[in-house]
């Protein structure tokens, strides 16, 4: 009897010990359930693998403010990182010396309050062009490989944009998803000398839509409805990456995690192009998202969660994995040969050229209470003018409108 109950003990044991890590990022599934594989083969600690859609992780993430059942391990995004650092919903994570050492600077800062560190970094999510090599031979156009200009794409993607004899549509780049709010967008917007769409001015804050935001705005929303070289709202019922991976389309711009989806269209020939450079003089400045592991305050595995973030984050292992499989390590740079190897000849090497250049967008505002609102109404006001239902200036106005009644209200959270 006495033997049966210990086994019981030992068995709820082992079940409190499971980490629970959540994520909303499906196209790295197979690569997660590797990792987690391979940290709970190296510390004996198992793992139970959540993928929650993007509707509605946040809403379970709303479990690490109420201080209930929550996740051990949970992605986190920079938007939303200053509410539930305000809410200290957040666990201190207490770093080996060697991980602190290793884990780049500036991304560790931005999820740093107070001395505190409350997220890991994962690797740099950079906005990155790529190209159907296939279709610009068929159409006889340049492969950009080190360097092009905005115009140079421009013209590129009327030459790909054309009808099939079997009737199949053929688009150039998908602007659709190139709202100037976006990050994508805003990779434009950064190479066209752009600082910044809000601005400190004494102790306030106010919108900062200024003539790079416009001027970069038209001219991505021209690619749509002047130049008709991407499908605009009605114009297709397949997705950009969709039609990218069928074939459809000549250039697609979006985050350097698409390598995983492009894994499942083996006869697609791919390739990475440089971002183009959208004023003479003016080098590309590109964009990159910071997500992070961090370990709610609710965790009941604290330390095992710990410990995982660290392993994910900085541990040889975990980073190999990631690189070899055509992913961006968190220590991109050192980890830059295995993800090279990883891409044979798909002109990987643009992306590392461009890291030194690549910003986080609203990193010098984003402590601000009320930034995910302010952003919300920038993104509803341009999405007018992106669907075609107001003028580019009336949706400026009105965005900057709606910025400034909430700026006026904003506060620094720390």
């Amino acid at each position: 009897m006495r033997r049966m109950l210990v086994a019981v003990l030992a068995m709820g044991a082992l079940a409190v010990a499971q980490v629970q890590y959540a994520t909303w990022d499906g196209t790295r599934q197979k690569v997660d359930e590797r990792l987690l594989r391979a940290f709970t083969e190296a510390t004996g600690i198992p793992v139970a693998y959540n993928l929650v859609p993007w509707g509605t992780y946040w809403q379970k993430a709303s479990a690490m403010v109420a201080g209930g059942t929550t996740f051990d391990v949970m992605w986190m995004n920079l938007d939303n990182f200053p509410f539930y650092a305000s809410q200290r919903a957040l666990a201190p994570i207490p770093l080996s010396p060697e991980a602190r050492e290793a884990l780049p600077k500036g991304a560790l800062g931005l999820y740093t309050v107070r001395g505190e560190v409350l997220g890991l970094p994962l690797g740099p999510q950079v906005v990155t062009v790529y190209i159907n090599r296939k279709l610009f031979q068929e159409r006889g156009v340049p492969i950009p490989k080190d360097s092009w200009t905005f115009e140079e794409m421009r013209e590129a993607a009327k030459r790909l944009t054309f009808t099939r004899p079997d009737g199949k549509k053929v688009w150039g780049i998908n602007a659709m998803d190139l709202q100037i709010d976006t990050e994508y967008g805003m990779a434009f917007y950064y190479s066209n000398g752009g600082t910044g769409i809000i601005k400190r001015v004494g102790d306030r804050y106010e919108a900062n839509l200024d003539e790079a935001f416009r001027d970069t705005a038209q001219r991505l929303l021209d690619l749509i409805y002047v130049d008709k070289v991407s499908p605009g709202p009605q114009d297709s019922t397949l997705q950009g990456y969709q039609l990218f991976q069928a074939g459809q389309m000549g250039i697609y711009v979006l985050g350097s995690w698409m390598t995983e989806v492009w894994k499942g269209t083996p006869d697609l020939d791919w390739a990475f192009a440089p971002l183009p450079a959208m004023r003479k003089g003016l080098e590309p400045v590109g964009v990159y998202s910071v997500h992070a592991l961090v370990v709610p305050a609710a965790s009941r595995n604290k330390a095992s969660a710990y410990r995982l973030a660290e392993w994910y984050t900085t541990s040889p292992q975990a980073q190999r994995i990631l690189a070899g499989a055509g992913l961006m390590p968190t220590l991109a740079e050192r980890y830059r040969s295995n993800y090279l190897q990883a891409l044979p000849g798909r002109n990987a090497e643009v992306v590392f050229r461009q890291l030194p250049r690549m910003v986080v967008r609203h990193a010098e505002v984003r402590n601000l209470s009320n930034l995910p609102e302010v952003l919300d109404a920038l993104y509803s006001a341009m999405n007018l003018a992106w669907t075609g239902n107001l003028p580019l200036d009336k949706a400026m106005e009105k965005a900057r409108a709606d910025m400034n009644a909430l700026l006026r209200k904003a506060r620094p959270l720390w």
